[in-house]
């Protein structure tokens, strides 16, 4: 259901906006390479804060920075590193969960990992606190969560991170 989904949403945002979205990867891809901060660093990923990953299982350096999009505009990702795309999926997957999506957890209540929980809000219109990321990617060993006000145009949003990544 969701490969159907997300294209159509990606289709009708693309019609509606006059620009044209990058087809979606798979949510979810191992291609055998290994990544580090510095090859997100060299294609635009603008590091604000390294978090301690001591609490998240797995993890080998995680961060929270933007990438400028098309437009020059600043968008907000996280990055989750881990040592091979086995432990990404294994260890990492429960905890992204638990904070992407219209129901990720954005209290310290609910939330499985708590540190940098502040930078995973957004606060929309009318002063209501949402979740930003509203889908991730694991892609080999890292996962990167895509903001967006919904599924579609935050995996649109990623799909043209990883795609300015594998030029």
């Amino acid at each position: 259901m969701k490969k159907i989904f997300i294209p159509t949403i990606l289709l009708l945002l693309s019609c509606s906006s006059g620009e044209e979205l990058p087809e979606p990867i798979e949510k979810i891809t191992d291609s055998g390479i290994i990544f580090s901060i510095q090859e997100i660093k060299e294609m635009g990923f603008k590091k604000n804060h390294e978090y301690k990953v001591d609490d998240l299982p797995g993890a080998v350096s995680a961060y929270f920075g933007f990438i400028k999009n098309d437009l020059g505009d600043p968008e907000d990702y996280e990055i989750r590193f881990y040592n091979n795309h086995s432990d990404a999926i294994e260890l990492g997957i429960k905890y992204t969960d638990n904070v992407t999506g219209e129901n990720g957890c954005i209290s310290k209540d609910c939330a499985l990992w708590t540190e940098g929980l502040k930078h995973r809000i957004r606060m929309s219109d009318l002063g209501t606190l949402h979740p930003k990321y509203m889908s991730y990617l694991v892609y080999n060993n890292f996962i990167l969560m895509c903001p967006g006000y919904d599924e579609g145009e935050a995996l649109s949003k990623c799909t043209s991170i990883i795609n300015k990544l594998t030029k």
